[in-house]
């Protein structure tokens, strides 16, 4: 994302959000950020403070200010969280923006992926460049064969992911590439989840997985349910946008063992699908999932932790 036609600022802003030029670069206020990127000021603040990925100017006055390429780095890493990168290794992505690292290198560097990966990865993200949705389709179907898809997930698939983000922010591949590899990918997981054992389907399922109310982003939640599928455990996997009133139906009526929300937009102050949670029967296990749930709320660190939480409840004795 290019920050070149600034937003507009409304008119009751203080004059301190409105675009300031230094040096004849135009600089923004966090509200002005936080508005343009659809987040929080908030959420931008807690991004500064604990990960230094913030505003690098300041006026004459001393308000920290926002340039265009401080911008790129808080969207990307945006856009990397919302895709289900951890938020460590997204930070580090993001700010090495436009640095001396190749998408490549810094792809491999945070993950801490096997070297011998880099090839697959490089294909992935080759294919995505080409639009050729078979070869996205086959590299995402061998990955999957070759390795559990834990493996696949953090050593292909996030680093992929990291590469094409970074490569859509430095404008080398448009948001069409993003998406038909979000698209393949997504197919690919779920049809390796069929692959495995079938369910049996006269038995009510046990995990219920989903994306909060609103959330529109669902990868890292198929990439659960196909996790898994590896351990025999079948899940109903419910998308992106579930509203809270379905949520509490279909809660009312299975009573599942475990719930896993995922939430890659940070989840409002009085939010309706915390009063649902709150009210979850004692026997279910509720597991959070994604950057947009409040610290407090003890949300996982990843998918492998996903799968352990899972399978400790969902095939206990």
């Amino acid at each position: 994302m290019k920050a070149e036609n600034g937003p507009v600022a409304s008119s009751d802003s203080a004059q301190n959000d409105a675009p300031w030029r230094r040096s004849g670069e135009v600089t923004w206020s966090v509200g002005t950020v936080a508005e343009r990127l659809q987040t929080s000021a908030s959420t931008l603040r807690t991004w500064d403070r604990r990960y230094g990925l913030g505003p690098t100017l300041r006026t004459s006055g001393g308000h920290r200010r926002y340039s265009s390429l401080d911008i790129d780095r808080v969207d990307l890493m945006r856009r990397l969280l919302a895709r289900g990168v951890p938020a460590q290794e997204a930070a580090q992505v993001a700010k090495q923006l436009a640095g001396d690292h190749s998408p490549t290198d810094v792809s491999s560097e945070v993950t801490g992926g096997p070297h011998h990966h880099d090839d697959t990865v490089n294909e992935f993200v080759q294919a995505t460049h080409r639009f050729d949705g078979r070869e996205l389709a086959r590299v995402a179907t061998i990955a999957l064969r070759d390795l559990s898809t834990v493996e696949a997930w953090e050593h292909v698939f996030v680093p992929a992911l990291i590469t094409i983000g970074e490569q859509w922010a430095e404008g080398h591949l448009g948001v069409e590439g993003e998406h038909l590899a979000s698209s393949v990918l997504s197919s690919a997981l779920r049809a390796h989840a069929r692959r495995q054992s079938l369910p049996d389907l006269a038995r009510p399922a046990t995990v219920v997985l989903a994306s909060a109310e609103e959330d529109q982003h669902a990868l890292p939640v198929i990439a659960l349910e196909a996790a898994l599928s590896e351990h025999g455990l079948a899940a109903l996997e419910l998308g992106p946008r579930l509203p809270a009133s379905a949520l509490r139906s279909l809660l009312e009526t299975m009573r599942p063992q475990v719930l896993f929300l995922w939430a890659s937009l940070q989840r409002p102050p009085r939010d309706p699908m915390r009063e649902v949670l709150e009210k979850v029967d004692e026997d279910t296990l509720v597991v959070l999932g994604g950057p947009g749930w409040p610290k407090e709320a003890s949300p996982v660190r990843g998918i492998r932790e996903a799968v352990e939480m899972v399978l400790s409840r969902a095939l206990a004795p």
